[in-house]
């Protein structure tokens, strides 16, 4: 893809939508020698895969790789470390606390999506500093604004019928591992650890494929005029007047809700006469 393609998306979903945090991309390196050539910086220390996302949404973009790793769990769906006995067994979840007893443990551990690959490490930056483009886009924001990227990609590719999630091992499962495994968009609830990490009560996390990230935003956009009241529409206008982007259409005064009951009762008056 294009880079100036989903550099132009992130522009207009953040005219579209008050986004508080950065739309984040994550790049898979299957090599020693691709990591090295990645422009990111490798941080110090150890931190878990969801702290990474975290600091990224605020600007810092990095590099990492097995070393960089705080948490075993986000390393071994995502390919940098091999699942293991004790963790496929269940044993892992069966002692946290989380499942009533091991038979559920496992069948929960069963469902995690996991990559199946073997990563060296991983390139995670705000998506418009990728010059090489990554695999998935990530975003962590409210409900409303994850109610209309929802809407922008029912838009494009009608009912989606993939979601899962569990509230666990959200960021490195639910909202990068499902969405790489599946080319489809994936919604978190997030979890303990990622609330943790620095994300608020009031956050869901999103998880989509580069590709379709770019045509959920044009439904996104597509879909102000059904879905926004005025007051809304003047702000988007205002914004995407101020970032030199003329090709969205608004309409005022018209609402889908509003537009469709009228009809719906004009209709129903009608057949009962």
């Amino acid at each position: 893809m294009e880079r100036e393609k989903y550099i132009e998306a992130v522009k207009r979903a953040n005219c579209v939508l008050d986004l508080k945090r950065r739309i984040v991309g994550v790049r898979f390196l299957f090599s020693k020698e691709e990591f090295e050539q990645a422009k990111a910086e490798i941080p110090k220390g150890k931190m878990p895969y969801c702290k990474m996302i975290n600091r990224v949404m605020d600007g810092e973009g990095m590099k990492v790789d097995f070393d960089n790793f705080g948490c075993f769990a986000a390393a071994r769906v995502l390919g940098i470390v091999e699942l293991d006995d004790w963790y496929v067994s269940g044993h892992y979840y069966g002692r946290c606390g989380l499942y009533q007893d091991m038979p559920t443990a496992k069948e929960v551990t069963g469902n995690i999506s996991n990559c199946n690959h073997k990563a060296y490490g991983l390139e995670i930056m705000p998506l418009e500093e990728f010059e090489d483009e990554p695999q998935i886009v990530i975003i962590a924001t409210n409900t409303f604004n994850s109610m209309r990227f929802i809407q922008g990609h029912a838009y494009k590719y009608g009912t989606h019928r993939g979601y899962k999630f569990m509230a666990n091992q959200a960021m490195c499962a639910e909202c990068t591992a499902h969405p790489y495994q599946t080319n489809d968009i994936n919604i978190s609830l997030l979890c303990v650890g990622t609330r943790k990490s620095g994300f608020n009560e009031d956050e869901l996390g999103i998880g989509i494929p580069l590709t379709k990230f770019v045509e959920m935003v044009d439904g996104l956009c597509k879909t102000v005029t059904p879905a926004e009241p005025n007051r809304t529409k003047k702000v988007i206008e205002e914004k995407l007047n101020a970032s030199g982007i003329s090709d969205v259409e608004i309409i005022y005064n018209k609402n889908y809700g509003d537009g469709m009951h009228k009809y719906d009762f004009a209709h129903f008056k009608k057949r009962e006469e």
